[in-house]
């Protein structure tokens, strides 16, 4: 059992260091990724402007947007208190 558990531990140590070797060598070989020339580049005056944060909010009351849309508790109430777990 000593021979088998040392064979594989030599194994798996092989294996792992080709397997490094490997995707190192796969990576060095990839083609190189294109750089981007100032003239090819869309302007950024092509883009429109967003429009102001204060046009969604729909009751103009100064509340942020994602607060309305929080969604409610939508559990019927039984009455029982609610079980609740301490971690593992």
């Amino acid at each position: 059992m000593k021979l088998f558990r040392k064979i594989l531990r030599y194994w798996i140590a092989l294996a792992s260091v080709l397997s490094f070797l490997g995707g190192w060598a796969i990576l060095a070989h990839s083609p190189k990724p294109v750089q981007l020339q100032a003239g090819s580049a869309q302007s950024s005056a092509a883009l429109q402007d967003l429009p102001p944060i204060q046009t969604y909010d729909s009751n103009n009351n100064g509340l942020n947007f994602f607060s309305n849309n929080i969604p409610t508790n939508t559990l019927p109430s039984t009455g029982f208190p609610r079980l609740r777990t301490r971690g593992s």
